[in-house]
């Protein structure tokens, strides 16, 4: 009985199970023979998997498979087929495919790939977005890709080669040949060129491919077996994409850009920076119709984010396969090859060795080039769309019916021998003028056509013109042993790519090419041989030095013939301050970088434990600043600025008893007479009810003019008052920033060498020679009349009554020497604290509740205090302390910290030597803006200084007035007299953004300090308590 009921029970499972197979077998082929039925021939299907089974087990890619459908039926103009039991239209006919793209959009204007509703990436991205938003969306989008924009976009993807440039030198390829990897070396270029020009961020991936940019971009087309088919059912069977969850981005990369598009956003919108790029298309997109309901489209969600995604994502695979299946196909064929350096090289010739926007599109053999990679090798190897209505087909009685998926085979267009004869040979002259236009309409579309092209095809040329340009312009390309011959492309992947994902080629460097331009142009005279041979003995003599770190194991810049790595600070486009913190930035993770000013090798310091030995403990080796000025120029070389030891250290001894908390006390007495004519000024404006716009810039001057004046000189000079009063006229002369002006300081700080040959003079003559009248007026008269203010003077006085009959080196009591002390701390001292000032008032301007939060701790502490200012009070003020440590980490008054090793040096736990009279400088700038330092450096945040966290601060970070033995002197004078001005004002008044108040701060590019563009910072100025009329 028990083998009876054991054969039924699976008797019964088998029936069960037969009839489930039956009725899944009768379910999947129920629309078999769908096209049949409507008289188009049909490919033959097979159960459960229709057309697509070596799809499904990924041994042939969708490409592939379609171009076999479109070859299996050549006379056709439409071929029906099944994914599993879809019924799905491929069509042959190029007459067709143009109604289809073009004539008859409006039925097929949405494609048929699609993703899970809930990946908002990936749904509401412009490749899967459906109409009408998707038409909204693309034309907001479109004027990003205009010829303005682009040659906009030009100049940062130079910028971009400039690392590839440093990367291929780095291998070393003068004088022989390697083995590089260009599928992904290219990727590296593309991801930062697309990385600049869609998020405004440089990347650098090229040195760094390890970075998150980089790995993100490479795991959205990662291709294990569950990306594969995830992919597959977005693009093949998207109706799969709700019950299986699909992301067109991996999970990763989804969190990757969102992070990264909306910290772009934010700091985009808060320093209001305008680059005409992506980011600022869709946050004026997001503006536009921030009050509008768009379908299936969230401006404050994902909907933004997808955009910047799909133009990463695509705008660096594409470009990146393109250059990569170029270089790859003319190393096979170097007659190719040479003929497109020709063209290069002719090109270079024409425009004086420079690259421009207008050369690179210029050049028709590389069009030619390109074109013939995309038949060969498109990175999209089909189209897809899907019938939005019924439609039926020019001159046929076939109606497709809505939601039909239709397929063009761009591998199968590509690769017909009708259109394109013997299309397995890779050849350019299919697209030469005489041939090009034989390609019939609707048979290459590597971007697509009509109104679905590809948006961004324009750029994506750019970047694949610039890149072989810079790379076939310098290095020849070869096959070597790992290289691919034939190519195999990759089964499982829904874009063209190897199968291994590598395209390995030998470079070799090309030495011959700038003479070859040089020598074309030569006039066979004797004044041009005389011109050019001064020119190459020039440029020898200049690169001589260049790979001086290199050699020494140091990471360096590469610098430019002529000028090193100060170009742009030569040409005044950049202040000094910027150059060395770009520097800084690009040597991430190095603890030192080399580069040059001119020929001279310097060393930049990244790592705050070596700045601590430079500054404080091996402060011997470094006494010295680098800085220095003419002989001729008394006052500025004798300056306690560019003083060197021994005289340095005698002075500063001498001098530092001045700033003494006591000595201090007494000059806040001065101080606030100085405020008083402040107060006066101000009553005088007339600022009640809305106020009034003032140069705050100018009048922070004032003060600290006056200020200055009076504790240094012992003169009351009221500047506030008379803003045209001599002392003024001739303090703002020294900082005068006129070209030449600009240049002079230059060579003083970052090329002293010029000083024997260039009378450069610190101050100005005019200015040098009114502070010597100044200084020698008030000692005869402090001497005449016995008075003692303990300030400056007094010191200077004393000084010179007690060296009077002494020989000290390089000092001279009775001459400049003593005047200089003087004039140095007078410029240094209204400068610095007029700067402070003005950049903090002008934040908080920007920030009304950090203003009131101050403006509160103030007046508490003006009331707890009986109405009066005193010394005591305003050190006690810890916002305000906070307010002006962070104003200076934003804007250091000097961006740059420069020493010069007086004898050689060891550098601590390593190899490197520095030798005598090396160029040491720190980037004060950088140390202040590296958010491994200060999180979210951009954002002004007193906070950074409170005090749970100023104890977070990393010692040798923050350095805004130095540090060691050789820190500014005044610091503790600067800091009271800016603090006095500020809570002067605010007690008093309110400080708003007017109409001529920059939402961004603009730094000067010719000042060596942090100066506002112009000189001024203009706000609106309103007494407190009383009604705005």
């Amino acid at each position: 009985m028990a083998i009876t009921t054991s054969y039924s029970v699976m008797n019964g499972v088998i029936v069960l199970l037969v009839t489930i197979m039956v009725s899944a077998y009768l379910f999947m082929t129920r629309k078999f023979n769908y096209w049949k039925n409507r008289g188009v021939f049909e490919v033959k299907p097979l159960p459960f998997f229709g057309n697509i089974m070596d799809m499904v087990f990924l041994k042939q890619s969708g490409g592939f498979l379609m171009r076999d459908l479109y070859n299996r039926a050549k006379t056709e103009s439409y071929i029906g087929f099944y994914m599993f039991d879809k019924p799905c239209l491929l069509i042959r006919d190029r007459r067709i495919i143009q109604d289809i793209l073009i004539k008859d959009f409006n039925y097929f204007c949405n494609h048929y790939c699609n993703s899970d509703p809930k990946d908002s990436l990936g749904c509401s991205n412009l490749l899967l977005m459906r109409n009408p938003t998707w038409k909204i969306v693309r034309t907001k989008l479109t004027p990003i890709f205009s010829s303005g924009k682009l040659k906009k976009m030009f100049e940062l993807l130079m910028e971009c080669t400039i690392n590839l440039d440093r990367y291929c030198d780095s291998l070393g390829l003068n004088d022989k040949e390697k083995a590089v990897n260009v599928k992904d070396l290219i990727g590296n270029l593309t991801t930062d060129m697309i990385g600049s020009t869609a998020y405004g961020l440089n990347i650098d991936s090229i040195n760094n491919p390890q970075c998150a940019f980089r790995k993100s971009g490479k795991a959205i087309f990662h291709l294990d077996i569950y990306r594969s088919i995830e992919l597959f059912i977005i693009f093949y069977y998207p109706s799969l994409s709700r019950l299986f969850g699909t992301r067109f981005f991996s999970e990763k990369s989804n969190t990757f850009l969102r992070k990264t598009f909306w910290n772009t956003i934010n700091r985009r919108m808060e320093s209001g920076e305008k680059r005409g790029d992506l980011i600022d298309i869709l946050i004026d997109f997001k503006r536009e119709y921030a009050n509008r309901n768009l379908e299936n489209f969230e401006l404050d969600g994902d909907g933004l984010v997808a955009q910047a995604s799909i133009f990463f994502s695509a705008g660096f695979e594409t470009s990146s396969s393109t250059v990569s299946f170029t270089l790859y196909e003319i190393a096979v064929q170097p007659k190719i090859q040479d003929k497109l350096r020709k063209e290069i090289f002719d090109a270079f010739k024409e425009n004086d060795g420079k690259i421009t926007y207008e050369m690179v599109l210029s050049l028709k053999y590389l069009h030619m080039v390109i074109s013939e990679t995309l038949r060969k090798y498109p990175t999209l190897t089909i189209l897809d769309r899907e019938t939005v209505q019924s439609y039926k087909i020019t001159d046929t009685d076939l109606v497709i019916e809505k939601g039909t998926p239709i397929f063009i085979s761009l591998l199968g267009l590509h690769y017909d021998p009708e259109y394109f004869p013997d299309p397995e040979k890779y050849d350019p002259e299919r697209f030469n003028e005489e041939n090009i236009h034989k390609i019939a309409k609707g048979t290459y579309m590597p971007f697509g056509t009509g109104p679905r092209k590809c948006i961004g095809y324009r750029l994506g040329f750019l970047q694949t013109k610039l890149s072989l340009v810079k790379i076939l312009s310098q290095y020849e390309v070869t096959s070597c042993e790992k290289t691919m011959i034939p190519m195999v492309i990759d089964t499982k992947s829904i874009v063209t790519t190897p199968v291994s994902g590598e395209i390995w080629l030998n470079l070799r460097k090309i030495i011959i090419i700038k003479m070859a331009i040089i020598t074309s142009y030569w006039i066979m005279n004797s004044i041009m041989i005389a011109i050019i041979t001064t020119v190459v003995a020039a440029y020898l003599f200049m690169t001589r030095k260049f790979n001086y770190w290199k050699k020494r194991g140091v990471f360096e810049i590469k610098p430019s013939p002529f000028m090193g790595n100060f170009a742009d600070c030569i040409m005044q486009k950049r202040s000094p301050g910027f150059i060395m913190k770009n520097l800084y930035n690009q040597a991430n993770n190095q603890p030192y970088v080399g580069f040059y000013i001119f020929d001279k090798p310097c060393l930049l310091i990244r790592d705050p434990e070596i700045l601590k030995n430079i500054l404080v403990k091996d402060f011997n080796y470094f006494s010295n600043r680098y800085s220095s000025t003419s002989k001729q120029d008394s006052l500025g070389s004798s300056s306690i600025l560019l003083l060197k030891n021994p005289a340095w250290k005698m002075v500063r001894n001498k001098l530092t008893p001045i700033f003494t908390s006591g000595k201090l006390k007494k000059m806040f007495e001065v101080l606030m007479k100085t405020v008083a004519n402040l107060d006066s000024y101000l009553n005088k404006m007339e600022l009640d009810g809305k106020g009034k716009v003032m140069d705050l810039k100018d009048l922070c001057g004032n003060l600290t003019t006056d200020m200055t004046g009076n504790n240094i000189y012992g003169l009351d000079i009221d500047s506030i008052n008379n803003p045209k009063c001599e002392f003024r006229e001739k303090g703002k002369a020294i900082f005068e920033l006129s070209t030449f002006r600009g240049l002079e300081f230059l060579m003083i700080f970052f090329y002293p060498a010029m000083s024997r040959y260039i009378n450069l003079n610190l101050f100005g003559k005019e200015s040098s020679v009114f502070l010597r009248k100044i200084f020698w007026d008030t000692i005869n008269h402090r001497i005449k009349s016995g008075q003692n203010r303990g300030d400056l003077i007094d010191i200077l006085i004393d000084f010179r009554k007690k060296y009077n009959n002494q020989d000290l080196e390089d000092f001279n009591v009775n001459g400049d020497d003593l005047v200089a002390q003087a004039a140095i701390f007078f410029t240094g001292g209204f400068e610095t604290s007029s700067s402070a000032m003005s950049f903090s008032l002008y934040e908080l301007a920007m920030q009304p509740k950090l203003q009131d939060k101050l403006r509160k701790e103030i007046n508490d502490a003006i009331d707890e205090n009986g109405g009066k200012l005193t010394y005591d009070m305003v050190l006690s003020l810890p916002y305000l302390d906070m307010v002006i440590f962070e104003t200076l980490r934003m804007y250091p008054i000097l961006t740059v910290l420069d020493r010069e090793t007086v004898e050689p040096y060891k550098m601590p736990n390593s190899d490197l030597i520095l030798e005598k009279d090396t160029p040491v400088f720190i980037s004060v700038l950088g140390m202040s803006y590296d958010p491994q330092y200060f999180p979210n450096p951009d954002k002004y945040d007193p906070e950074r200084f409170s005090e749970e966290n100023i104890h977070k601060i990393r010692p040798y970070v923050y350095l805004p007035f130095g540090e060691g033995p050789r820190k500014c002197i005044g610091s503790r004078l600067g800091l009271l007299q800016t603090k006095l001005g500020i809570i002067q004002i605010l007690s008093k008044y309110e400080v708003t953004p007017c109409k001529d108040t920059p939402t961004v701060m603009v730094i000067d590019p010719k000042s060596q300090m942090s100066m506002p563009l112009n000189g001024k910072i203009y706000l609106n100025v309103r007494k407190l308590n009383t009604n705005v009329k």
